[in-house]
């Protein structure tokens, strides 16, 4: 049998505590690059959605979409009325169908 009186335990030393005040710094660390991770990619989506592009590719190939592009600038009643003489209605809706099968 082990007797052991309590004037036999040996005093902590100084280095026994470094040990146990010690913390690691990883994961704080990676807890701050995930953050900035997320603000840069956030910075990023928020720049396009300014830009106006919306990752959607800027497609140019339907003649309809370039000939409502091709209309005036001007706001004076007789280019206004030339350009919805020129528009044509009945086809703006084309490219619908293909959207809500896409959804």
């Amino acid at each position: 049998m082990n007797t052991m009186n309590m004037n036999q335990i040996p005093p902590l030393s100084s280095s026994s505590f470094d040990t146990v005040q010690k913390k690691s710094h990883g994961p704080l660390i990676a807890v701050i690059v995930i953050l900035l991770l997320i603000v840069i990619g956030g910075m990023y989506f928020l720049g396009q959605r300014m830009n106006g592009n919306y990752g959607l590719p800027a497609t140019s190939d339907d003649e309809i979409t370039a000939s409502l592009e091709q209309q005036s600038n001007s706001n004076d009643l007789t280019s206004i009325e030339a350009d919805l003489n020129t528009t044509n209605i009945d086809s703006l809706d084309q490219g619908a169908a293909a959207v809500e099968a896409e959804l």
